[in-house]
């Protein structure tokens, strides 16, 4: 699961905007010409369907509990998958999963799709999606409509240049081409979507690209906004997509800070704040016009483990951090905003080297403060989580099943 995303934005005003960038900063700059998309070929086949029944309850079976402000929206259904099947959700929309099945050693994909989730039989609507590689899975997204997307690079015609490729419905158009170029994050609202790549160029340099555009548009009809910090020869890269609607917002690592950055239609972008993040960043989300960073709060050593145990900060800027604690650091969490507040969940050992581990999920409110404290939901190998408005989904894979946990979240 990716630890991601970030992205901001803000309003740029027409004066005084002493940390704005725009596109004419950078003429090295190398979008892609307009070319006609092309068929991928050698997509992996759809997965066995996952079909859901109601969960067992009881004496030996898995309990599953919310936090505080969520409740059951709908019974617990379960689906037996193999143990090695990978699943990640799309973020925005519920009752979808982008689901792959791993098979030999070293693990290789054998099938991926993106699939429609159905509480009461089989999973439906497969979609090939260009997921190769069972280490590394391209960003993925859905849009409001139901069209997936994906975004991946290859070898660009330049001698040691990459291209990033947008693909959508069987085919791949070219996003832009540049040195060292890098797909960071791609996510849809519900009117567009945004694609997140290091910034292109003929020579690497700091800062990111923010692709804007409808789903069902051409690149050439999307914009590009380009984020360049005012270090241009500093150590800045994209994080990911925090926000795509209103407006979207992005987030950049620089210096163990995160700076999130905000797109308008003039093709500008402008720096709207800073937090710490000296040990790196877990997820992060915008609630309203409110930026919020989930961040770890320790060093942690190569073997997931950290003197101090789990410590996680969440992170406004300008505000005092706010302290959350697990057993151990966590090894994937997602932050996802909602109607009002926002949703962190993330999965931790009960201890440093110890294998059982648990889901945990706390309600932030409107200015980004823990409501209650982190409630274990459940054990669990991986889990993934999507909203839409106040509604979650919560898949949750324990051994061979994964419970679909349906509930809806608000602030008191």
């Amino acid at each position: 699961m990716k630890m991601r995303r970030l992205a901001l934005f803000a309003l740029l005003a027409t004066a005084g905007c002493g940390r704005c960038s725009s596109n004419s900063s950078a003429p090295d700059a190398a979008p892609a010409p307009t070319v006609v998309p092309e068929v991928v070929e050698g997509l992996l086949p759809p997965p066995s369907p996952w079909t859901f029944k109601p969960a067992r309850t009881g004496p030996g079976q898995p309990s599953y509990a919310l936090p505080e402000g969520c409740t059951m929206r709908a019974p617990l259904v379960r689906a037996a998958v193999a143990k090695t099947t990978r699943f990640v959700a799309p973020g925005q929309g519920l009752g979808r999963l982008v689901v792959a099945d791993v098979g030999g050693s070293p693990p290789e994909l054998t099938a991926v799709a993106g699939v429609v989730l159905d509480p009461e039989g089989a999973s439906r609507d497969p979609v090939a999606l260009p997921w190769t590689e069972a280490a590394a899975m391209p960003p993925m997204a859905q849009s409001e409509a139901g069209r997936w997307l994906a975004a991946y690079t290859e070898p660009g015609e330049r001698e040691n240049a990459l291209r990033v490729l947008l693909f959508r419905e069987g085919k791949a158009e070219v996003v832009s081409e540049g040195d060292r170029l890098e797909v960071v994050d791609l996510a849809c609202g519900a009117s567009q979507c945004a694609l997140l790549t290091t910034r292109a160029g003929t020579v690497a340099a700091a800062g990111a690209d923010l692709w804007i555009g409808k789903p069902e548009e051409p690149m050439g009809a999307w914009r590009r906004v380009e984020i360049v910090p005012p270090a241009g020869d500093g150590d800045a890269h994209p994080a990911g997509i925090a926000r795509v609607d209103p407006a979207p917002m992005a987030v950049l690592v620089e210096g163990g800070e995160l700076s999130f950055w905000g797109a308008e239609e003039t093709g500008a972008a402008r720096e709207v704040g800073r937090v710490p993040a000296p040990y790196g960043m877990i997820d992060a989300a915008v609630m309203g016009e409110q930026p919020v960073a989930l961040v770890y709060g320790n060093t942690v050593n190569e073997e997931g483990c950290a003197q101090e145990g789990g410590k996680m900060r969440v992170e406004r800027p300008g505000k005092e951090a706010e302290l959350l604690r697990a057993h151990a650091p966590p090894t994937a969490g997602v932050l996802r905003s909602l109607g009002r507040g926002a949703i962190a969940t993330y999965l931790a050992p009960l201890g440093c080297g110890v294998e059982r581990k648990v889901v945990y999920a706390v309600m932030l409110d409107a200015e980004g403060k823990p409501v209650g404290n982190p409630m274990p939901v459940a054990d669990a190998s991986s889990f993934a989580v999507a909203v839409k408005g106040g509604d979650v989904d919560l898949f949750v894979q324990l051994e061979g099943e994964v419970t679909w946990v349906r509930a809806a979240c608000q602030l008191p």
